[in-house]
């Protein structure tokens, strides 16, 4: 128990009939009530404001007055500062508070009151200090008639403040000064001065045995001075001989105290002796003076000044009652009253405790007593604290950035401040945690923290006041957490009024206004509460998995605030759904394949829409690998806005594993976008769920979202933009709980970031137009970043939309095998028939499911299984006769079914047989009845023909986009006697008895219970049969036609748009196959025909491309039924005339014929040809055109050419057209122009000639096709120069068939032959003779002068001679150099007949009659022809024979000559479109044959010469340099690098162009050696390389490759370079400073290629070399005209090498480069710019300057990045730049990183007129620009 708690004295007296009990007295009370005073002047001071210090029993300090001494401060003018003033209380407390104060109290010389003890006591204090008062308090009062009796007035000073001894009115207490009456001063002077109470105190000493205490001070004080002055002698411890003999040598004060002792005792005084200790006395070393007799004014000055501090305070509190005072009066001000009793106690026990044990002098500071006095605020301050800190904690770098934060709101004059933040209580602790860093707050308790609700109360809020007006050196600061939103600050403002300016609050909420905003992120968080957050689990998907599993290596990205309030502190668990995979029975799931094909269709349909030509596209695209669409000119992608682009090679069907589609590693090679088209029922959705199945097993930390578009098509009619793709997969598809944040921001960043995300949209072809826009829409935005998956689904007919918009070919779902289909069928019917335990089941199952299976590939058209997919196939056949399975298992039939035998099926009679198989099936199973009953059976038909109505009108709704469409397909039957409700309970009910049937289902989850078919196939099937009553010509019972509205809907969408195919489809297969009957039509067929010609009729004659909308005719002519049908309306409805004119109006462009090509229907090709038999000219071209001519000269996959045109179809639609040009040769005449002799390759008649000369399949029409071109070319001169000119073009093409033997020569002659037509042989008779056919054809003419005439060989004696190899014949003809024809010479007939010595003789004789000059000129005619053709024929033989002949006998320079020659001008030249033919020897498609020919006639005489040579062809032509150098074998290869040196062979690749030379060497560098790798380094990077100069500067080629701006093969290059030089990577990075212009000269795949192959170690040496040479390269580049775009571009790559605590120095210097002005030239006109400035302007990103500024903050701080957003050039304020562009989320970057109040400064300068243009400045030698600096002004460009 305390002290204070100690109960005083009991009542000593008892009740009556009580025995009186002694009890042991109380000494305490005394005691107590110094400590309570002592407590209270603590607390008053405080609240008084005093700046005070306090303490007790300091004897020296205060004498008497030494139970409380208070001091403090006062204002002094003086330059002494704040002087100290006291006040000294000596508190005398009675237990008997009856007893008074007489004058003999105050009189006597001791006792509690006596007067001349205090005066003394004053006396002693007062010389050296600033007295407030001395005051003795007492609980008693005056007896005032005794006081007054002996002189001694009593003076109130009730009026005068008192701001601590104030009990208030209801005490008596009273306070009085005295005054002396002139005779009680006179005696006080008599007996109050000092040598009057020393000799008294003197003879106490002498008549006692020894010193009591008290007189032992005396003596301690005057104990030198009496002894020094003789008064007593220390040996005989009595008075001083001199002193007793008064001797003059006294000093003044001895005889003083000498006289006052005779006046007192006469001469008493001169025997006594003194017990003095004379141990003690050794210690003092000086003492005080003896006292003197001062005079009587001197004595009145001091009384008066004491009685004028002197106070008495009477009749106080008693000490129980002052503690009632403290706890009422004080401690109320600071707590509840119900927390004050114990608040007092605790107090008085603090306050005694805190002077126990210390030594006198210890001062109570201010500090201090508040601290005790609000220790329990404190605690309860610290116990909130505490509980917060419990919640979360922060990091030091989160507290340190916080602690600048509140520096600032510190420092100014605002006395109450706001701050904003999500979350008031986790803000709280941060402030607080950084608030004990800061030097001035980090003492435990030097603040307070506290709760919104503890100031809302009137008494609370007071008492809050009170804690803030204690002014001392802490707890200045008030931290109030709000729940909600911060208050405004008016509204508190009385909390510190403004004479307390050093206190402050803080009130932390939300939703704030004003004040400094707080975001609370995960990064902020201490490891202790990161590793809480990240080891929560939650189910992701269906699987447990950690948070930390799910956000990686960036959980500050993913994890908000609200996450983290989700995580930790909410009690529910957070669940991400799955979706739903049911439809994929994993136990029936078979593998499937996938192919993706490239159908030459697409690309002209892609070259369509981008609005240019094939050879265009061509030439800027190509497809990858993985079936890419991408641009190699950007230009042209921005041009074209599209995303993707295309190749000039055509795709083979490449079939596609199924681990590479579902790939979700980012290291390996997947396909970001799978579209995966299938006919209906291929198992679309079947594949995406097992996908779904697989990948999460893989993955299961990937967020894989599956939406079905048609349950979710209501969401998608709403067009989603970037911003708000989270919100629209939440709240509209429900991907994730709404109000689960941190599922939200999991999506959000996944979505941002692409990070472990993929899509899948399921039925793409089942929703509207509008729905696929916005699907394709979202789908882009998903696909803006590479490594989110993209998965959609859709049949066959609208793939190409997708294609197009995505830039990806589509992966086409493959038909199942028949062994495939087999396993199906039994899984499926061991699932379901598990139960039946029959012997033999499992033989029997597997038995019928053969026989089925193949049955049904036997008679199912290829047709309908194109539209209908095998696994729905076999879902259906699985159905439907599982009930006959059940049969031939029960009768134990192993043997198979024989009813399959000769079962038929077709897609009608399977889908009406699943329908039966429903009906029997309802009416047995869920009906529960059988069918003996007559009126239950009549009742289950018509039960179930409302079913199936209620089906087909269900079909339709699924089916018709439009609601007003519907109602006119299916009116709605007015029903007035039925009510709504019970329209509602007959609908409910029939549909549930739909769901019963087997075709609909009820949608899971779904609120409003929608109803979908199970596939849609089943609403497209109910649909056909609804339309095919209303169109059998058989069985026309249906009104359904009789309604025009009804028929236009039918013509102008049903059998035109695309989301009715499946209907087309099936309508078509119950459709009857027939011809124009012309019969009688149906009134209302005929109205139907009607209709169709309005719609034919009525399309615009000439659409573009991009507007074409095609109609109903050739859009059913994939359903031929259907066709056939609609065509014989036509027939039997109008006349011939109108029926033509029909026809070819929906036939005309855009429609392309080449249609019946790839669709190989020759016998629609053939109806729809009746209906041109008197076609014009234009119409004929146009056929001819598009059917052969335009498919022949696209280029084809081999594999693709003969799916195209080597099959008989094709073959049948080609015979067709060749029968239809026979009848038009006059309307062709134009397009085949049989005038002209000159031709192209794409000429109409050389393509044509061309196909059926070499595409062997077609042998049998080139007869027909040559008979009809010699009808249309008569002259012989053209029609062979027609044929010589195609000949020749044999390799042209040649990928797509297999050339005959002979070349095409041999069966064109037998043609020609049986033509007649021997001129045109006889012009082909050269190549007869070079391909070894020529004797077969050709005979000597006999004549007499054979030297005169020409044989039908055209050949002459001398030809004979050379070709039968007759030396001697042809030295008898004499001149070898005659000849009708040069480029057919006898040196050509010897070549090609192989004889080698005549050739020899040919040349060298040629050599000897003829000058140097003309030999140059000659010799290549009688070479140059028969060199090509020997190449042309491949007759390699011939072309070795006239190398070496020209060699030997001319000489190797003109063998040189030769080779670098270029093709005849008649040969097929080189086209854009065609690369296969160059007109260099070495690019041929032969040319690696033909190089080792060469190399072996150059090389074989041994000469180094030779290769040489071999490397002056090989770098003749730049364009077939590569070609030729892959032809090239390895021996050979090496000896041509090393003829002359690495140098030299390195330095030819580079003078065509070094971009372009490290292309090609980064492939020729395989084929290096080590040591020729090591040299190459040191060649490419050595600057003394005599290349090219900068500045006068030698670079090396590595440099000048940097220089030049990369594009995607230039990366490329790089990447193959350093995989194969990484031993040489140092060097090349080192390399001066190239590696660093490079990285700020390229864009940011640079950093990407090169970072895979330098080692870690090279890395760190580079950035250091980065950040040190880092501003000087930039200054530089930016100073440069030729990089200066390229730096202001790509500057932004070196930040990463900042990055990281060191280089503060470097990076503040690379600032300072960015922002320096330099001057540029503009024209006429100066301006000034920074590097910063051009960034901004012109290529700025939002990220990367978020990520420059973020730098600059962390590294130089918030005054840096003040500096960067609001650097200025020549026209004004960079960030005004931003701002007009309209770029808020640039504008948001900017100013991210200021300050708060920097922050808010700009913003307020935007908004206001001062900045309000950014504009060219003058500077001193130009006049300014009025321009914008981003309009299209010269001055600026």
């Amino acid at each position: 128990m305390s002290q204070t708690e100690t109960k005083l004295n009991q009542d000593d007296t008892a009740g009556e009939g009580e025995k009186k009990i002694k009890m042991i007295p109380d000494i305490s009370h005394g005691p107590n009530f110094e400590w309570r005073l002592l407590t209270l002047f603590c607390v008053r001071a405080l609240g008084a404001g005093y700046k005070f210090e306090v303490t007790k029993e300091w004897e020296d300090l205060s004498g008497k007055f030494d139970d409380v001494i208070l001091r403090y401060q006062v204002l002094d003018d003086t330059s002494e500062g704040k002087p100290w003033r006291y006040r000294y209380l000596q508190a005398k407390h009675k237990r008997n508070e009856s007893e008074k104060i007489n004058a003999t109290h105050l009189l006597n010389d001791d006792g509690d009151f006596s007067l001349p003890k205090y005066f003394h006591s004053f006396c002693m204090i007062r010389s050296g200090e600033d007295i407030h008062d001395c005051i003795l308090c007492t609980n008693i009062g005056f007896d005032l008639e005794d006081v007054k009796k002996n002189g001694i007035d009593l003076v109130s000073i009730n009026d005068q403040p008192e701001e601590i001894l104030e009990f208030g009115t209801q005490q008596k207490t009273l306070r009085y000064k005295l005054k002396f009456t002139n005779e009680l001063r006179r005696k006080a002077f008599n007996e109050w001065s000092d040598v009057y109470r020393f000799a008294i105190a003197l003879q106490t000493c002498a008549c006692k045995d020894k010193t009591d205490g008290k007189n032992e001070k005396i003596f301690q004080r005057y104990y030198v001075a009496l002894i020094e002055e003789k008064v007593i002698d220390s040996a005989t411890k009595t008075f001083h001989e001199d002193f007793v003999n008064g001797k003059e040598s006294l000093s003044s004060s001895a005889q003083q105290l000498r006289q006052t002792l005779s006046d007192l005792h006469g001469n008493d005084w001169k025997k006594w002796e003194f017990k003095l200790n004379n141990e003690k006395r050794k210690s003092d070393k000086k003492g005080n003076p003896l006292p003197l007799k001062i005079s009587e004014e001197k004595f009145d000055q001091l009384l008066d000044a004491f009685l004028e501090k002197l106070v008495f305070v009477v009749n106080t509190p008693n000490v129980n009652n002052l503690k009632a005072i403290l706890q009422a009066q004080d401690m109320s001000k600071y707590y509840p009253g119900e927390e004050c009793e114990q608040q007092t106690i605790r107090l008085l026990d603090e306050m005694q405790n805190e002077f126990s044990n210390k030594k006198v002098g210890y001062w109570l500071k201010p500090e201090r007593s508040k601290k005790i006095l609000l220790a329990g605020v404190t605690t309860t301050s610290q116990k909130y604290q505490k509980e917060l800190d419990n919640e979360v904690g922060f990091n030091d770098v989160a507290i340190d950035k916080m602690a600048d934060k509140l520096r600032a709101l510190l420092a100014n004059n605002k006395r109450i401040e706001r701050i904003t933040t999500p979350a008031p209580k986790h803000t709280a602790v941060k402030v607080v945690s950084a608030i004990r860093k800061l030097p001035e707050y980090d003492r435990s308790g030097s603040f307070l923290m506290t709760i919104l609700g503890c100031l809302e109360d009137r008494d609370d809020r007071e008492r809050w006041k009170n804690i803030l007006k204690l002014k001392t050196d802490s707890h200045h600061l008030l931290i109030v957490v709000c729940e909600n939103e911060t208050p405004d600050a008016d509204d508190y403002a009385d909390l510190v009024p403004g004479e307390n300016l050093d206190n402050k609050v803080f009130f932390i909420g939300r939703n704030g206004v004003a004040g400094m905003m707080d975001d609370i992120t995960f990064e902020e968080l201490n490891e202790k509460f990161q590793n809480a957050v990240l080891e929560k689990t939650i189910t992701f998907q269906g699987t447990v998995l950690t948070v930390g599993d799910l956000v990686g290596n960036e959980p500050d990205k993913v994890i908000d605030y609200l996450s983290i309030e989700e995580l930790l502190f909410q009690k529910k668990d957070v669940n991400i759904p799955r979706p739903d995979t049911s439809e994929c029975e994993e136990s029936l799931y078979i593998k499937r394949q996938l192919t993706m094909v490239f159908h030459e269709s697409f690309e002209k349909k892609l070259a369509e829409r981008l609005n240019c030509t094939i050879d265009k596209l061509h030439e800027m695209c190509r497809i990858t690998s993985q079936g890419e669409i991408k641009l190699s000119d950007q230009d042209f992608w921005e041009e074209m806005s599209e995303r993707e682009n295309l190749t000039d090679e055509g795709m083979s069907s490449n079939a596609i594993d199924e681990s590479q589609l579902i790939c979700l590693d980012e290291g390996r090679e997947r396909i970001q976008i799978v579209i995966i088209s299938g006919v209906a029922g291929t198992g679309k959705s079947t594949i995406l769920s097992h996908y779904y199945t697989e990948m999460k097993k893989a993955k299961p930390d990937h967020w894989i979202i599956r939406s079905n578009l048609v349950e979710q098509q209501t969401a998608f009619l709403e067009s989603v933009t970037a911003d708000k793709v989270v919100d629209f997969f939440v709240k509209q598809l429900h991907i994730a709980e709404d109000e689960s944040p941190f599922s939200r921001s999991l999506l959000r960043h996944r979505i941002e970031t692409g990070d472990r995300i993929a899509f899948m949209f399921d039925g793409f072809d089942e929703i509207s137009y509008r729905c696929q826009q916005n699907v394709i829409r979202l789908m882009k935005i998903l696909a803006r970043k590479k490594t989110i998956k993209l998965y959609v689904t859709t049949r066959p007919h609208i793939v190409n939309e997708l294609q197009f918009e995505l830039s990806q070919l589509a992966h086409h779902l493959q038909i199942l095998a028949e062994k495939d289909q087999i396993d199906y069928l039994v899984r499926y019917w061991q699932s379901n028939l598990r139960e039946m335990e029959m012997e033999n089941k499992s033989i029997i199952i597997q038995t019928f499911a053969e026989s089925l299976a193949h049955r049904v590939s036997q008679t199912l058209r290829d047709e309908e299984k194109s539209f209908i997919g095998v696994p729905l196939q076999c879902r259906i056949l699985a159905e439907c006769y599982q009930s006959e399975l059940e049969k031939q298992i029960q009768t134990n039939n192993v043997t198979g079914c024989e009813t399959l035998e000769h079962q038929h099926f077709d897609l009608k009679s399977l889908y009406e047989r699943l329908l039966d198989t429903k009906r029997r099936i309802f009416r047995e199973e869920k009906a529960e009845s059988s069918s003996f009953n007559p009126i239950v059976s009549c009742a289950i038909d018509f039960l179930i023909d409302d079913i199936e109505s209620h089906l087909t009108k269900l079909a339709i709704e699924t089916l018709v986009v439009e609601r007003k469409d519907v109602k006119i397909l299916w009116p709605s039957q007015q029903q007035y006697f039925h009510s709504e409700a019970e329209k509602s309970e007959k609908k409910n009910k029939i549909t549930d008895l739909g769901v019963k049937y087997g075709l609909i289902v009820r949608s899971k989850g779904d609120k409003q219970s929608k109803v979908q078919f199970l596939h849609r196939t089943y609403a497209e099937y109910l649909f056909a049969l609804y339309l095919h009553r209303g169109m059998d010509i058989n069985k026309f019972d249906n009104q359904l036609l009789d309604k025009k509205p009804v028929r236009d809907l039918v013509v102008n969408e049903i059998l035109v748009e695309g989301h009715y195919h499946g209907v087309r489809v099936f309508l078509n297969s119950m459709l009857k196959t027939g011809h124009s009957q012309r019969t009688e039509l149906p009134n209302q067929l005929q109205k139907l025909a009607k209709s169709l010609e309005e719609h034919i009729t009525a399309l615009p004659q000439h659409a573009e491309p991009s507007d074409r909308h095609t109609n109903a005719l050739t859009v059913t002519l994939p359903t031929p039924n259907l066709f056939y049908t609609l065509l014989n309306c036509l027939d039997g409805t109008l006349n011939e005339t109108e029926r033509k004119r029909v026809v070819r109006s929906a036939f005309q462009h855009p429609f392309h014929f080449s249609t019946f090509l790839y669709w190989r229907s020759g016998q629609l090709f053939q109806r729809v040809l009746s209906y041109y038999d008197d076609a014009d000219a234009v119409d004929v071209e146009r056929i001819v055109k598009e059917l052969l001519h335009e498919p022949m000269t696209l280029r084809y996959s081999p594999d693709s050419y003969v799916i195209v045109w080597n099959n008989e179809a094709s073959k049948d639609v080609v015979e067709k057209v060749l029968e239809f040009m026979g009848k038009n040769g006059e309307n062709l005449k134009q397009v085949l122009n049989p005038e002209q002799s000159k031709f192209r390759p794409l000429h109409t008649s050389v393509t044509l000639l061309h196909f059926f000369i070499f595409n062997e399949y077609y042998n049998c029409l080139l007869s027909q096709f040559l008979r009809f071109l010699s009808s249309i070319y008569v002259d012989d001169h053209n029609f062979t120069e027609l044929i010589k000119f195609t000949l020749k073009m044999q390799d042209y093409n040649n990928d797509n068939w297999t050339f005959p033997s002979n070349n095409g020569i041999e069966k064109t002659l037998d043609i020609l032959r049986d033509l007649s037509r021997p001129r045109v042989m006889e012009g082909l008779c050269h190549f007869a003779l070079v391909t070894g056919v020529f004797e077969n054809y050709y005979q000597p003419f006999a004549a007499d002068d054979e030297d005169s005439l020409r044989d039908p060989a055209r050949m002459t004696r001398l030809h004979w001679a050379a070709f039968n190899g007759d030396m001697e014949a042809m030295e008898s003809v004499g001149n070898w150099t005659c000849s009708v024809d040069d480029s057919f010479t006898p040196f050509y007939v010897a070549a090609a007949r192989h004889h080698k010595l005549i050739c020899h003789t040919i040349l060298a004789s040629l050599k000897g009659i003829l000058t140097a000059d003309e030999l140059r000129k000659q010799y290549k005619g009688f070479v140059y022809t028969a060199m090509w053709d020997a190449v042309c024929f491949h007759n390699f033989k011939m072309f070795q024979l006239i190398l070496e002949s020209v060699k030997q006998a001319i000489g190797r320079h003109y063998l040189m000559a030769l080779l670098k020659s270029e093709k005849p001008v008649d040969s097929f030249k080189t086209t854009q479109f065609d690369r296969s033919v160059s007109s260099s020897i070495l690019a041929l498609k032969n040319g690696k044959v033909l190089f080792k020919i060469i190399a072996q006639v150059l090389l074989e005489d041994g000469s180094q010469n030779g290769y040489t040579d071999l490397n002056d062809l090989v770098f003749h032509e730049k364009a077939t340099v590569e070609i030729v150098l892959n032809n090239i074998e390895e021996e050979t290869f090496q000896k041509m690098v090393d003829v002359n040196g690495l140098q030299n062979w390195t330095k030819r690749v580079f003078l065509y162009d070094v971009n372009w030379g490290f292309r090609l060497l980064s492939t020729v560098i395989t084929r290096f050696t080590l040591n020729q790798r090591r040299e190459f380094i040191n060649i490419i990077t050595s600057p003394n390389i005599p290349t090219y100069q900068f500045n006068v500067i030698n670079v090396s080629y590595w440099e000048m490759w940097f220089e030049n701006k990369f594009t995607d093969p230039d990366f490329e290059s790089l990447d193959k370079l350093l995989k194969l030089l990484v031993d040489g990577i140092p060097k090349m990075i080192f390399n001066y400073n190239v590696a660093i212009k490079a990285l700020m000269c390229q864009n940011e795949k640079l950093s990407t290629v090169a970072s895979k192959y330098i080692s870690s170690l090279n890395y760190l040496k580079f950035k250091a070399r980065v950040m040190r040479n880092g501003p000087k390269v930039m200054n530089e580049l930016f100073t440069w005209q030729s990089t200066q775009e390229r730096v202001g571009r790509n500057w932004i790559n070196i930040l990463p090498f900042y990055l990281g605590k060191m280089g503060k120095y470097h990076f503040e210097k690379l600032v300072n480069t960015i922002l320096s002005l330099h001057t540029e030239k503009h024209g006429e006109k100066t301006i000034q710019i920074s590097l910063w400035s051009k960034y901004l302007d012109s290529y700025y990103k939002v990220e990367k300057v978020d990520q420059f500024l973020k730098l600059v903050s962390d590294k130089l701080g918030k005054r840096a990045v003040w500096k960067v957003v609001l650097h200025k050039d020549c026209m004004g304020f960079v960030l005004l730049g931003a701002e007009l562009q309209q770029d808020k989320k640039l504008v948001n970057a900017l100013l991210t990183h200021l300050s708060d109040e920097d922050r808010d400064f700009i913003e307020n300068l935007l908004e206001s007129s001062l900045f309000s243009s950014r504009r060219y400045t003058r500077d001193a030698t130009t006049e300014p620009c009025n321009c914008q600096p981003m309009n299209d002004c010269w001055c600026w460009w």
